[in-house]
């Protein structure tokens, strides 16, 4: 969802110093500058984020991609490979590239390297980080030096013998000892609620963090307004595949889900659906989609 990649993005901004040690598995290293991806041949997410990065041996570009789910689009090793191959050729330099994945069970499949050829036609080996967090061990992340992770954290595993709801009150805790100002105290803690909530119910962390405090976070507005518009974006569209399959129930109407999903306007959702209701046919609404 956009407003998860918007809350990580701020977090790589706020503290780019802990996610490019966790990206690279070193404390050695400097964030020089963030970069900007926007460039007219390759399709960046919006949760990417490079730097230009010092390290004891070599300058370095680091491109972090953070993902919640899957890749749904491109196979991610292609993606990978797109992304190092276009920064490598704008910043002619070493490029790492690392692969966040948030949601348990998400990036299992992903192999970490794109390659084909062989020795006598030659070919690519191309190598990327991937970082499963619900693979890391959440205890060695409540310090000081990574307070940018301590919303991921209560997706990470807990100590040994340690139950769900005793690891987040920790989790919990940790941020709100933050040395950090108050505002930037509640993202941490509007943030931790939400990516932790992909992994545990949602009440273990309202019962525990007040609205009050997650409402001092300048993302918290936007994310309820966000919901707002995508619950009303889905029932607009069930409502719209309802009709026409009540209306045309030998159509395959469910075909017709990516496009409507794909329509990003909320009120030419609404017109479809009044549409629905009075088209003469399932190929007169199919056609009126079409570009």
């Amino acid at each position: 969802m956009p407003y998860y990649d918007e809350i990580v993005k701020h977090l790589m901004d706020r503290f780019p110093d802990a996610f490019a040690a966790l990206a690279l598995n070193s404390p050695d290293v400097e964030v020089v500058e963030r970069l900007s991806t926007e460039q007219p041949t390759i399709k960046m997410h919006h949760s990417d984020m490079t730097f230009k990065v010092h390290l004891p041996d070599e300058e370095a570009i680091l491109h972090i991609e953070a993902q919640t789910d899957d890749s749904r689009d491109k196979p991610m090793p292609l993606r990978m490979l797109a992304y190092a191959s276009f920064l490598g050729l704008q910043h002619e330099m070493p490029v790492y590239s690392t692969v966040l994945y948030f949601r348990p069970t998400a990036g299992r499949a992903d192999p970490g390297y794109y390659a084909y050829g062989d020795e006598q036609r030659g070919g690519l080996w191309f190598k990327y980080t991937v970082i499963r967090l619900y693979e890391l061990a959440g205890e060695s992340f409540l310090d000081a030096s990574s307070v940018g992770l301590l919303p991921f954290t209560p997706l990470m595993k807990p100590p040994a013998g340690m139950n769900a709801d005793a690891w987040i009150q920790r989790c919990i805790e940790t941020t709100r000892a933050a040395a950090v100002d108050k505002q930037t105290r509640a993202t941490l803690l509007f943030a931790l609620s939400l990516f932790g909530s992909l992994a545990h119910h949602r009440e273990l962390f309202q019962s525990r963090i007040s609205e009050e405090i997650m409402q001092e976070s300048p993302f918290y507005e936007l994310v309820m307004q966000r919901g707002i518009e995508l619950g009303a974006r889905e029932n607009a569209i069930e409502n719209t595949v309802a009709i026409l399959t009540a209306r045309f129930p030998h159509a395959d109407v469910n075909a017709l889900k990516p496009t409507l999903e794909a329509i990003a306007d909320l009120n030419r959702l609404k017109e479809l659906t009044l549409t629905a209701s009075l088209t003469p046919s399932f190929r007169a609404f199919q056609h009126g989609l079409e570009p």
